[in-house]
């Protein structure tokens, strides 16, 4: 099973309404498979999955659910699904990065504590009436149209549409939660893992320091952390960190040295034999290449 980012669910499923990681929008009326139609994956993104008609069957955590006309299916992200749509079955919906998820304002009490702004109502099924199906899928509807739309002020307007969908969500009554109380637990370790990491991620690069500060094993943070992302604790760090190299070296004029001590590292060759493994260049080179391709010379 994968664990997919937004832009590789839009590649592998042909999801052509998307804006650039943040958010897309899928429905069976476009043809192919831009509709998840056979979806057996893991994704890093939240997903809402609405069913306009037909039906649909879906496996959560080793659970089975029927979902039918009016069926809204919300799961958070890296949350093993399954989901097997019928032919005649029609059904849109939106995936969302979880940093973008998490940057709209939320009016919702029941949040998480360690991460504000996720809500635990999600890893639900809900059933809407006739009219509140319409209403979702208007919303849903003119996500699409700002993704496409030339504007100013586009990701604004996209913001204010999601913060408008997840007030209508939060209001809604939901018919089953499908996060398994086991399943709640590793997730919650999983997100202040996260949580510490974005933390001490320069510093702190050793799994004992996270099991310690968490109160659990190394080999018990190891296992929840490859199960519920699909990566090592390893993997986890390195690429937050190699984020971050990327990140200075396009925007700042630090120098390599600077930025070798800022991520931690016990000189400016490590840092550069580090980069290398992950981008196939050295920082000097990505840096030269990032100035070109933004016009700075």
């Amino acid at each position: 099973m994968g664990n997919l980012s937004l832009p590789e669910l839009a590649t592998r499923y042909r999801i052509h309404n998307i804006y650039g990681a943040n958010i897309a929008y899928f429905s069976s009326k476009e043809g192919g498979k831009s509709d998840l139609r056979a979806m057996d994956d893991r994704i890093c993104c939240y997903e809402l999955n609405l069913i306009l008609q037909g039906s649909a069957r879906v496996e959560i955590a080793g659970k089975i659910h029927l979902l039918s006309p009016g069926s809204l299916m919300a799961l958070t992200p890296f949350q093993p699904a399954k989901c097997c749509l019928a032919q005649d079955t029609i059904a849109e919906g939106l995936l969302i990065d979880r940093a973008f998820y998490d940057s709209i304002p939320t009016t919702d009490s029941d949040t998480d504590v360690s991460i504000p702004g996720l809500p635990s109502r999600f890893n639900t099924i809900y059933q809407l009436t006739e009219s509140q199906k319409n209403e979702l899928s208007g919303i849903f509807q003119q996500i699409q149209k700002a993704i496409h739309f030339m504007h100013l002020y586009k990701m604004e307007m996209i913001q204010s549409l999601l913060h408008i969908c997840k007030l209508y969500i939060s209001e809604l009554p939901f018919k089953d939660n499908v996060l398994t109380p086991d399943f709640r637990h590793k997730e919650n370790i999983y997100k202040i893992f996260l949580h510490l990491a974005e933390i001490n991620f320069r510093k702190e690069r050793q799994i004992q320091f996270y099991a310690d500060k968490l109160g659990i094993t190394t080999t018990y943070l190891s296992r929840v952390v490859k199960e519920i992302s699909g990566n090592t604790v390893n993997d986890q760090l390195s690429r937050r960190v190699y984020h971050e190299a990327c990140n200075l070296l396009k925007t700042t004029t630090m120098t390599m040295g600077e930025i070798a001590f800022d991520l931690g590292f016990k000189d400016q060759s490590a840092f550069t034999n580090f980069f290398k493994l992950h981008a196939h260049c050295s920082p000097k080179e990505y840096k030269k290449s990032s100035q070109e391709a933004s016009g700075v010379v």
